[in-house]
């Protein structure tokens, strides 16, 4: 009886539920939204350059992250800091890498960040930043 009744819930609601959870693209973040912009090497990069995107993207994550742990401050400046160390630190030791290799840091940098991750969220919203 009551699988009915949330069948009927989700095909008679006037608003699909599966509309409800649809992701908007907001552009502007909820949380710092004075971030810096990423390089302009980073915007004007070829698609075939994606994966070269994404291990810095996944540099910046981890940095800032650790950051926040390492400092017990989540303010915007500790948590979306200059592009500039993560950019330079990618030409200087990982520009020359194949998509093999860039892939295999990406990997270790996601796996940094997700790590950190629990603890700058705390960190974060006891101060109201997350």
């Amino acid at each position: 009886m009551m699988k009915t009744s949330l069948i009927a819930v989700l095909v008679l609601s006037p608003i699909p539920a599966a509309a409800q959870f649809v992701p908007t693209l907001d552009p502007e973040p909820r949380v710092c939204p004075d971030r810096p912009p990423r390089p302009d090497w980073m915007e004007n990069a070829n698609v075939r350059d994606a994966h070269k995107n994404i291990l810095v993207q996944q540099m910046y994550r981890a940095q800032g992250l650790n950051a926040v742990v390492e400092t017990g401050d989540c303010s915007c400046e500790t948590r979306f800091p200059s592009w500039s160390a993560v950019s330079d630190y990618y030409f200087e030791n990982y520009a020359g890498l194949d998509r093999h290799e860039i892939l295999e840091r990406t990997s270790d940098y996601s796996g940094t960040a997700n790590e950190l991750r629990p603890t700058a969220r705390a960190i974060c919203e006891e101060q109201g930043n997350w």
